[in-house]
């Protein structure tokens, strides 16, 4: 059997460990939804010409949602 050089792993990250940007969007996202959940009161909600009356924390979801898609694309890389 050949012996692989170098250490086990070498080049690889551990995948135990979380990086400080994957730790940052956890502890983000935890405050969304805490500050989503303590926010449940109605109000009234308008877009444009659309106006509607729901819970506050649904418009809250729907804004964080479109938060959410918008910093993914925006985030992608260019094709090279």
């Amino acid at each position: 059997m050949a012996q692989q050089s170098g250490s086990p792993g070498q080049g690889r990250r551990s995948p135990s460990r979380l990086s400080p940007r994957a730790v940052g969007g956890i502890v983000l996202a935890v405050l969304v939804i805490v500050f989503i959940a303590l926010n449940r009161d109605k109000t009234e909600i308008s877009f444009i010409v659309f106006t509607a009356r729901t819970a506050l924390w649904v418009a809250l979801t729907v804004a964080a949602a479109g938060g959410l898609v918008a910093g993914f694309l925006l985030g992608r890389q260019r094709y090279r």
